[in-house]
């Protein structure tokens, strides 16, 4: 997988957010996800990250696996990508 795919990915999760019901924190929370991808994707090293991104990723997806299943799906689908990647 590579960074098309990844995009591709981004881009199915921020569709998923405007559909599903949940609150402004949860939709926040996975749009402020989105854009540290972003940013990662466009440098090459992002220092001061506390934790990997793929990590990040890892901990919102346990919070969105029973309410949202797409959600957690997707957001699963994009950690492998960014494991796959060394991000």
């Amino acid at each position: 997988m590579n960074e098309q795919e990844l995009r591709k990915q981004l881009d199915q999760l921020v569709a998923v957010i405007d559909d599903m019901r949940a609150g402004d924190a949860d939709k926040d929370r996975l749009q402020g996800l989105i854009e540290s991808i972003e940013r990662q994707l466009g440098d090459s090293v992002v220092e001061g990250e506390p934790e990997s991104l793929a990590d990040q990723v890892d901990g919102m997806l346990s919070t969105f696996e029973t309410d949202h299943p797409t959600v957690a799906g997707i957001l699963n689908n994009i950690m492998v990508t960014l494991t796959s990647m060394g991000v």
